[in-house]
């Protein structure tokens, strides 16, 4: 494998900030471009990087569009879901700020019926970028034990190019200043450009508002174009500044197994700027992101 400094610090700053922007998306996230072919990484390591990155841009697309504008959020606060002192009130919230997120108004159309909110978008342009909403989701809101759970559920549902059937379903728990949210999902369809994808994640991300300080740990297991492959992101942190500021720690591994052999890459991230990269041949390098300290 030859990893290339360049080539692979943009990879990276895709993958760390991308699929991490965790629980309070603040920007749209670093991209890159695709590495396949280009001579810096071997071609079975580029099509995993690759296949990640087609992946991760789906359901962070699926995150920052669905999970948080459908949540009762505000627009300031997009991590943070409504609240209320009773369902009524919860739900009302719900319809309310929905239509805050995308453009033009009137584009999305929020009804009630008891805790389910049916959500229908035409044409919708989203928060972050994100274009091109079409479809219905259907938002099921359920408040007990201390906690928020909201499962989405949608057939062919369209954003940014890709279309998208399945469900998801987050439960948010508070203590004190600090949000968990607790993510799992199970979705089919198609990526933006055209590819069959089946991909299953379960996520847990931590926002504490005093110390703006994020934490990610899961795993998503995704099979795109017909090949398998899995992402374990573990200990990601990152405190006080925005999605493109320096992780503090954390560990994200890629694999894929073929004819019962993994193959894999992993990227620890050493504090500050630097990080370091583990090939399949053990081979570890460090290396620097282009990120704020």
């Amino acid at each position: 494998m030859k990893l290339a400094t360049t080539a692979l610090a943009s990879l990276t700053t895709f993958i760390a900030f991308g699929a991490l922007a965790g629980l309070t998306a603040t920007g749209c996230a670093a991209k890159t471009n695709e590495t396949s072919g280009d001579g810096n990484l071997g071609s079975t390591e580029s099509q995993l990087v690759a296949d990640d990155q087609e992946a991760d841009n789906t359901d962070s697309n699926l995150e920052s569009g669905v999970d948080e504008p459908l949540s009762g959020a505000i627009e300031t606060d997009p991590g943070t879901p409504a609240d209320g002192a009773t369902d009524a009130e919860l739900l009302d919230k719900v319809k309310t700020n929905a239509g805050k997120f995308f453009k033009p108004a009137g584009c999305i159309t929020t009804t009630i019926d008891g805790n389910t909110a049916t959500h229908v978008f035409k044409g919708c342009t989203g928060p972050y970028g994100l274009v091109s909403f079409n479809g219905t989701v259907v938002s099921t809101y359920l408040r007990a034990d201390g906690k928020l759970t909201i499962t989405h559920e949608a057939q062919g549902f369209s954003i940014n190019g890709a279309t998208i059937s399945g469900s998801r379903t987050v439960v948010y728990t508070r203590s004190g200043t600090t949000i968990t949210k607790a993510r799992t999902g199970n979705w089919s369809g198609t990526t933006a450009k055209g590819k069959a994808i089946s991909h299953q994640a379960n996520f847990v991300t931590t926002y504490d508002a005093s110390t703006k300080c994020i934490t990610r740990d899961g795993s998503a297991q995704t099979t795109i174009g017909g090949r398998e492959h899995e992402r374990t992101i573990t200990d990601y942190k990152r405190c006080g500044v925005g999605s493109l500021g320096c992780p503090e720690s954390g560990e994200i591994v890629l694999s894929k197994t073929k004819s019962g052999d993994t193959m894999s890459l992993t990227i620890d991230f050493l504090g500050g700027t630097a990080y370091s990269v583990t090939g399949p041949n053990g081979k570890s390098i460090t290396l620097q992101l282009v990120c704020q300290e």
